[in-house]
């Protein structure tokens, strides 16, 4: 451990502390590298991305146990279904190792969440079987008082003896009876560590939307965020965690917000991952489109099933088959489950009729085989031919399909139970993976965030996006994701196509912000602008937690600036930009000709240009540099580098037509009134940018559909129609870019004051 202790200690920024690595933590790890699912040892623990070493990050940028001072408040990113719940187990098994008394872990909105958590938590842990290191709490009341502070008081005294674990409902209620249980404890000598799983649900202020806009007082929170508040207040000595997936809403809380995280840490996962990318990005054969006819609505129901509902149960039944041929045999077997998931709604009514549907294509498809498997086993085949060919094309090691029939009858359908998931009385209301390998889920809201579905393959999700869809709601729905790439190939997500393109077009975003994360990993968060690419089929979070100011902006098109005048000493430095840009560009990348000479459909041309500037040039020498000063323009401006930078990434040979309007001889716009400012105020925006001469090309039209266009040019600004001998400012150095369509890209931008 010596060495990984060294790379900790380098860490820039530094850690505040090093947790250590000790006797329980090492049997945790220990014992889940036993796990047959599992990553061994060494992958567990050696290298940075390790689990104990991200652990040990996360953990080291919390308060330290031997000190005092305020609390923390992190953030811990992953992906979905990626490895969260191990990376807060072992960095509560570091807490417990380095000093830390009590860890209160916030285990979901819903009963059934908080006791998968719970269950994982107990068994991971070794709580059931007697070990000496944790004494656990489900939801406690004023009956257990006395047994917190015996067990705490025990802890104080002997560091070594068992430390208290305390799992709650993330509900108001729960919370508040905490709080009031650990308000008459003296808790001074207790470091104290929570952890608020899927914390972007339910635990911010729903309040924050109506704050910022002035419509409710500050003091005016919703109650699961005013109970969080009220246990944090009773902790003298802690630090708080935020665990999620979707780290949008948190990202967006006001600057003064009491759970805004001062820091940021990731959780990577490990190479058996496969998310976003692999499924929408990889093998087209693993994504089917549901069309909008086979999705039943109030105005529009159906009789029968849909065919494609039918097409992802013969998918799933093969992929059962399959597994139950080729699997492990034993108590200790790997991957011992294989489900399909069926999200149609979150009104329950729909989960009846879909299992209803599942339940007769059940019964008659299995009447269907067992009488013909043997007596004509081609027809029995050809029941399944084209779901099989679309397996066989992306999965090479599928088992003949005569073979796939056969144990269909023999056994998958012995093992196979269809159950709804959901709050009704005649719903599972737990599901006993050991009891039966394949399983299909029909629910809605109890199957989306945090819920875990053991070997799943096959997802009908036939849910529209809807007109104003979050992207943190969206993603979260991607149960799908997960340590699949043994069997990637046999998995398939059926969708509607509007949802299809939603999560394609996620990926980007995701990876955006995680980039953005990593380059500011245990840095103030405070001083990080939040500005993100998301296609405008999103949003990124429900309206209502969202305290800081943003503002959508597509990049395509004409981006121009309205007031590059706004501050004297940045018009300067503009100036001087310009004028050394232009004897650079002119050496490196020829003189500029008349414009005429390369655009279609003109004589001639008042402006030049210089052709094939890399786009790399232009970011480096001009875009990056020249100074844009109007808060407005500034997050036009960011939102432009964000997407050219992109574009970039992505095509580092692109190049940009620079055009010297009115071959930089300088030009006369009036201002008008705007910005909350009158015309008459040196600020105010200008009127227009482009002119129009007759007989003459617009300056709008001087660009390129195909290749992005930079326009400079200089401007005196007055207040006078017309009459340039009446500027009252000289020499503003202006521009604009057009971004052609294929390069669009919409973002939201944090706003600028």
């Amino acid at each position: 451990m010596t060495a990984s202790i060294k790379v900790l200690k380098n860490i820039k920024p530094p850690l505040r502390w090093v947790p250590e690595q000790r006797e329980f933590t090492r049997a945790f790890l220990e014992s889940k590298s036993r796990d047959p699912n599992g990553p061994n040892y060494n992958d567990l623990t050696q290298g940075p991305d390790s689990v104990l070493q991200e652990a040990q990050r996360i953990l080291g940028r919390c308060l330290p146990p031997t000190e005092t001072g305020a609390p923390e408040t992190g953030l811990v990113v992953g992906y979905v279904q990626s490895g969260k719940t191990l990376s807060f187990e072992t960095v509560i098994a570091l807490a417990r190792d380095n000093g830390f008394g009590m860890v209160i872990v916030l285990a979901g909105t819903k009963n059934n969440l908080l006791e998968q958590s719970e269950e994982r938590l107990k068994k991971d842990f070794g709580i059931d079987d007697g070990d000496d290191y944790w004494y656990h709490l489900h939801n406690p009341t004023s009956t257990v008082k006395s047994q917190i502070d015996t067990r705490l008081g025990a802890w104080r005294r002997k560091p070594t003896k068992k430390a208290l674990l305390v799992t709650v409902l993330k509900h108001g209620g729960h919370l508040e009876k905490l709080a009031t249980v650990l308000k008459g404890l003296d808790l001074s000598m207790v470091p104290s560590l929570i952890i608020d799983d899927e914390s972007d649900q339910a635990s911010l202020n729903t309040k924050a939307a109506r704050i910022k806009a002035g419509l409710a007082a500050i003091t005016d929170v919703s109650t699961t965020y005013k109970s969080i508040l009220k246990l944090r207040a009773v902790l003298p000595h802690h630090s708080y965690l935020q665990y999620t997936a979707t780290p949008q809403a948190m990202l967006l809380l006001a600057q003064t917000d009491f759970l805004n995280p001062n820091f940021a840490e990731l959780v990577t996962p490990g190479g058996a991952y496969t998310g976003g990318i692999q499924f929408f990005l990889g093998e087209s054969e693993l994504i089917v489109e549901i069309p909008p006819a086979q999705v039943p609505t109030p105005a529009r129901p159906l009789a029968n099933p849909p065919k494609t509902l039918l097409e992802s149960f013969r998918s799933f039944l093969l992929v059962a088959a399959h597994h139950s041929l080729t699997r492990e045999r034993g108590s200790k077997a790997k991957d011992r489950n294989r489900s399909m998931m069926v999200h149609p709604a979150v009104a329950t009514t729909s989960h009846k009729q879909y299992k209803a549907w599942l339940d007769k294509a059940l019964k008659t498809l299995r009447k269907m085989l067992e009488n013909l498997h043997i007596s004509n086993p081609t027809a029995a085949e050809a029941l399944f031919k084209n779901e099989y060919n679309s397996l066989a094309k992306s999965y090479k090691g599928l088992c003949p399909l005569s073979d796939l029939v056969a144990e269909l009858v023999d056994e998958v359908f012995d093992e196979l139970n269809i159950v709804e998931i959901n709050g009704t009385k005649d719903a599972e209301k737990k599901v006993k993976w050991k009891a039966a390998r394949y399983w299909i889920l029909v629910g809605g809201a109890k199957l989306d965030r945090g819920y875990t579905v053991e070997g799943l393959c096959t997802t009908y999700m036939p849910r529209p996006l809807g007109t104003s869809a979050a992207a943190d709601t969206l993603q979260q729905r991607a149960r799908f994701f997960g340590y699949k790439k043994p069997y990637l190939g046999l998995c398939r997500v059926f969708v509607q196509g509007s949802v299809r393109t939603a999560f394609t077009e996620y990926i980007e975003h995701e990876e955006f912000v995680r980039e953005a994360l990593a380059a500011n990993r245990g840095k103030p968060l405070s001083s990080w602008r939040r500005d993100f690419i998301l296609t405008q089929l999103l949003k990124p979070t429900r309206a209502n937690v969202v305290g800081l100011g943003t503002r959508r902006i597509p990049v395509n098109g004409w981006l121009v600036p309205s007031a590059m005048q706004r501050d004297d000493d940045a018009a300067a430095e503009n100036r001087t930009l310009l004028k050394s840009l232009l004897l650079r560009w002119g050496r490196e990348y020829g003189r500029p000709v008349n414009a005429a000479t390369v655009l279609e459909g003109i004589a001639n041309s008042p402006h030049d240009v210089i052709e094939a500037v890399p786009l790399r040039a232009v970011l480096d020498d001009f875009l990056l540099d020249i100074q844009v000063r109007d808060p407005s323009d500034a997050e036009q401006h960011s939102a432009m580098l964000i997407a050219l930078s992109r574009a970039l990434a992505a095509n580092d040979s692109l190049k940009v037509d620079v055009f010297l309007m009115n071959r930089l001889q300088t030009g006369y716009r009036t201002r008008q009134a705007g910005h909350g400012l009158p015309a008459t105020h040196r600020y105010a925006p200008i009127n227009q940018y482009f002119s129009q001469s007759a007989g003459m090309l617009n300056d709008r039209d001087h660009c390129f559909n195909d290749r992005i266009s930079l326009q400079l040019r200089k401007f005196d600004l007055g207040t006078h129609q017309r009459d340039s001998s009446q500027a009252d400012i000289k020499d503003v150095t202006w521009f604009a870019v057009h971004v052609p369509t294929y390069l669009r890209k919409a973002l939201v931008i944090e706003e600028r004051s």
